[in-house]
């Protein structure tokens, strides 16, 4: 009589889960920690709202949700190691240039932006511009005033805040010469010692800087003035009536991860988003909560995406 040979178990790849039926994956997900990825450096500002976000969606995906920093290269560094880990554990939380302005400046991108999925917006940033603290201004009239008459070196984070920033000069027949910063801790140290004169970037990242004295906010850009700062006047109060622009962080997943797991992620990032305590703590900080989902997300990837088309003639060379 023979014997029945014993089964083996193989422990199959995350993503060739994909083969099963999508009420099986979303039965069973999450069954480990998810992986949030991000190009945000550690320590500023904007990060802060991150990592509330990263236990908020922990606590709705019951399961542990690390951030991993992949700062630099105005954000492939992070996209290429978010499409490098074979898992469908795992979520993009990002700027939006990546996607809307890195095709347009990066020769032989090493991503297709349809590698991402849109899941959610999570935030709208206000976008500072900012000075030196030893340059003797106090406004954007100011500054435009003084960039007639003397050098003046400018920088941002990445992103469309660059082009915008290049449209705004453009537009005031003023020119500044642009700095170019692999990170932006380096950038924030540069304009607190006075080597740079004007940065423009969220005000999340600006405010505490500006709380500690290095740095002196000048102007938002967006439509209306935010929470955090209510006595800093927007770029069109203060004149500029064309010079509107806003940010935004939104949360993608890999193009690859099933629609059962991309719907799971997303209904957890809103959810996250949602919650009153979270909310408090990102308007005190400088940005706006906005759980948004996957349809305003890929909409305001699409707008930013025109914007900068047409902006970019305004960029000086090298990006």
């Amino acid at each position: 009589m023979s014997k029945a040979r014993p089964v083996r178990r193989r422990v199959l790849p995350a993503f060739a889960l994909l083969g099963l039926p999508e009420i099986a994956r979303a039965q069973t997900f999450p069954q480990r920690p998810v992986r949030l990825v991000t190009p945000v450096p550690a320590g500023v500002g904007a990060e802060a709202t991150l990592r509330l976000f990263a236990d908020g969606l922990s606590r709705r995906l019951g399961q542990p949700v690390p951030v991993e920093n992949r700062p630099g290269g105005d954000g492939v560094v992070a996209a290429m190691a978010f499409l490098g880990l074979n898992d469908d554990h795992k979520i993009l939380a990002s700027f939006a240039g990546p996607f809307t302005v890195n095709p347009f400046t990066i020769p032989n991108l090493p991503y297709r932006p349809e590698q991402f999925a849109a899941l959610s917006t999570v935030a709208i940033d206000h976008i500072a511009i900012a000075a030196a603290p030893t340059l003797p201004i106090t406004d954007l009239a100011q500054m435009v005033d003084t960039a007639g008459r003397e050098a003046l070196a400018w920088a941002s984070s990445p992103g469309g805040i660059a082009i915008a920033f290049a449209g705004f000069l453009a537009g005031q027949g003023i020119a500044l010469t642009r700095v170019q910063y692999r990170a932006v801790p380096e950038m924030l140290n540069d304009l607190s010692e006075g080597r740079l004169q004007i940065a423009v970037m969220p005000l999340a990242t600006a405010l505490p800087q500006a709380r500690a004295g290095r740095l002196k906010l000048l102007a938002v850009t967006n439509a209306t003035r935010s929470p955090a700062a209510p006595d800093l006047a927007t770029a069109a109060e203060q004149g500029f009536r064309d010079y509107v622009f806003e940010g935004f962080v939104g949360v993608f997943a890999d193009a690859r991860q099933s629609a059962s797991v991309r719907e799971a992620l997303e209904d957890a990032a809103r959810a996250a988003v949602a919650d009153a305590a979270f909310a408090e703590r990102v308007r005190a900080a400088g940005q706006l909560p906005f759980a948004g989902g996957a349809g305003d997300l890929a909409a305001r990837i699409a707008a930013q995406r025109a914007l900068v088309e047409a902006g970019l003639r305004h960029l000086p060379p090298g990006g």
